[in-house]
């Protein structure tokens, strides 16, 4: 999926595109749904803080 436009009232990373993917912590290996930004950033649905363990380093599984 692409195209996807937030507004700021979200809270989230303005972008214009962003790609809904799997992605795995890079540290105690979590998979969560997450979007890919549009400078390839890799960003959990509703993690924030980034993963359960403290880590902020993702890896999308699926594109």
């Amino acid at each position: 999926m692409t195209g996807h436009r937030q507004s700021q009232e979200t809270g989230e990373p303005a972008t214009d595109e962003w790609e809904k993917v799997a992605a795995q912590c890079r540290d105690c290996e979590a998979v969560y749904s997450a979007w890919v930004l549009a400078d390839g950033t890799v960003q959990p649905i509703g993690r924030k803080d980034g993963c359960r363990c403290g880590s902020s380093e993702f890896e999308a599984l699926s594109r």
